[in-house]
């Protein structure tokens, strides 16, 4: 039966997956190794890909805006889900072992859950979807004016707005994170699943109530959090 007391909501770099994504879409472009595209367009992608990567090292390029030319350049190089598939594979081979029960209950429904993360919707919304997310909030491409990254207030805001259409604005909350950009929402939510480090979780500014260190949880204990939330 789904469960309709709290939502779960996951963030997907060094949380859900023990890497940040991000870095290993750069290489992976860079690599221009992309089932179903034309060499051309991948040799177009891989070079305007390392062009984009100078300009951030240099400075010339913060990194907002290195996120966004890269996405715009995928999108620009009309690579579909099938060039992004290994991919994709690599990142599911990256999730923590212990999340496996949770995520195989976020797919059958029994847990109401929302993918939050900054990472590009390009492959966080392929990946989302493979793992079972019906509901998955990433950094769009192109944004709409004014959206910067899905960070810090922005995530927040989009959250809360989506729960709300849900209908789930009542629930209590379930927030797995390890980023101290994420204080906006964890003070949003009542229990917080800290996968962080030890220092920053000493360092937020949240009832110490609510926050749970995570990095050596096991299934069972991470299960047991969503009980904690009433």
């Amino acid at each position: 039966m789904p469960d309709e007391a709290r939502v779960v909501i996951f963030d997907l770099d060094g949380t859900l997956l023990a890497v940040n994504s991000f870095p290993r879409w750069i290489r992976f472009l860079l690599a221009g190794r992309m089932p179903g595209l034309s060499p051309g367009r991948r040799i177009a992608l891989s070079l305007g890909t390392a062009r984009l990567l100078a300009r951030r090292k240099l400075g010339r390029l913060d990194h907002e805006g290195f996120k966004a030319r890269v996405q715009a350049l995928w999108r620009a190089s009309g690579a579909d889900e099938a060039a992004l598939a290994p991919f994709v594979a690599s990142l599911r081979g990256q999730i923590r072992p212990a999340f496996a029960p949770l995520l195989a209950r976020v797919a059958t429904g029994e847990i109401a859950a929302v993918l939050a993360t900054a990472a590009p919707a390009d492959y966080a919304e392929p990946l989302g979807a493979a793992l079972g997310f019906r509901h998955i909030l990433a950094t769009p491409s192109p944004a709409p004016a004014g959206l910067a990254g899905n960070t810090g207030a922005v995530k927040r805001d989009r959250v809360l707005a989506l729960l709300a259409h849900l209908g789930w604005e009542r629930r209590a909350r379930v927030f797995f994170t390890d980023h101290e950009e994420d204080l906006p929402l964890i003070l949003d939510c009542a229990v917080i699943g800290w996968f962080g480090p030890a220092v920053q979780l000493t360092q937020l500014i949240a009832p110490a109530s609510a926050l749970h260190p995570c990095l050596d949880a096991s299934p069972a204990q991470l299960a047991a959090l969503l009980e904690r939330a009433a």
